[in-house]
């Protein structure tokens, strides 16, 4: 059992992140494969992971591989979407931390004896390692951002909205099955059977959606704000990439199209989507004029809705149609 104890300021500098952790759903997706079965939604993005699985990955997916645990330097504490920051976060994670997280792993044979290179920090198996989380990026995750990011804005969006009209006791207490809000405690009956207690003492609490992670994690490190990473709900149709539509409208493009189905403001687009209002701006008026939006505008507000061609549009993507 592991018990997060929080107090009144705790729980005042609780927080949702705003995006997605490029590097926690990185790492999700290399524990999602380690697993016998997969929830029906990700039933089509892992018959293509496993589908495009290439040797170059092992560096990497050979670090996901242990039942129920992950090396915390694999998902920084800062939870960036910018995976380019983020991986160079990560490969230059010290010897002295590689060595503590790997070794004990390798000596009691849960990681392959090739990663001992790694723990030793040479430069060539950190060379491979970040070799290898680009390739595994580019087939697991990149193609399905947008689709991840918009699921997981969603969910912030909500429960904000559970703070304003319910409080935080009713956010803690529908974050996951598996947690277990109760007056001043959440509880979390973790794999392994050990008794953990965690106390931030004011440093607070950082809640981390994620899309691909299967259960709830815990990372407490020094003084940052104890982060809770939880699985968002079940989303409502499969997990698919937005290739098909990017090389029709080009990838910034088709992400906004796609965001409009849940963000139906310019200033959230643009967050959704990491640009700037501006250029979210430019790319409503062209989608637009394509037919695939319509915009209102009520005084100072904006408010952006699909079309019947855009919804088919996006629909006929998702199920890998052609038209």
């Amino acid at each position: 059992m592991l018990t997060l104890h929080l107090t009144a300021r705790d729980l005042s500098r609780t927080v949702v992140v705003r995006m997605p952790s490029a590097m926690q759903e990185l790492c999700s997706a290399g524990r999602r494969l380690n697993q016998p079965h997969q929830p029906a939604y990700l039933a089509s993005w892992n018959a293509q992971t496993r589908a495009g699985l290439r040797p170059v990955m092992l560096p990497y997916l050979d670090l996901c591989g242990v039942p129920r645990w992950a090396p915390d330097f694999l998902t920084p504490i800062v939870n960036s979407s910018d995976f380019a920051s983020a991986l160079d976060r990560v490969i230059e994670t010290p010897t002295e931390t590689l060595r503590a997280e790997l070794v004990p792993r390798i000596e009691a044979g849960q990681l392959p004896g090739r990663t001992a290179e790694l723990a030793t920090g040479s430069d060539q198996a950190r060379r491979r390692l970040r070799a290898a989380a680009l390739a595994f990026h580019e087939l697991a995750v990149a193609p399905y951002w947008s689709e991840i990011t918009a699921a997981v804005y969603a969910d912030r969006v909500a429960r904000g909205s559970l703070i304003v009209d319910q409080g935080i006791d009713r956010v803690l207490s529908t974050l996951s099955p598996l947690l277990h809000w109760r007056s001043s405690t959440l509880s979390y009956e973790c794999p392994g059977g050990s008794d953990i207690d965690l106390t931030p003492n004011g440093r607070g609490v950082t809640l981390v959606p994620s899309y691909l992670q299967p259960v709830p994690t815990f990372v407490d490190v020094g003084d940052e704000p104890v982060v809770i990473v939880y699985p968002i709900g079940k989303p409502s149709h499969d997990l698919s990439s937005i290739k098909p539509l990017a090389d029709l409208l080009g990838r910034t493009r088709a992400a906004v199209l796609h965001a409009v189905a849940s963000t139906p403001n310019t200033t959230g687009l643009a967050d959704q989507v990491g640009i700037s209002p501006a250029s979210a701006s430019q790319h409503t008026a062209v989608l637009r004029s394509a037919g695939l939006i319509t915009t209102h505008r009520t005084g100072p507000a904006v408010r952006h809705t699909l079309t019947p061609l855009g919804r088919s549009l996006l629909h006929t993507n998702r199920r890998g149609v052609s038209p």
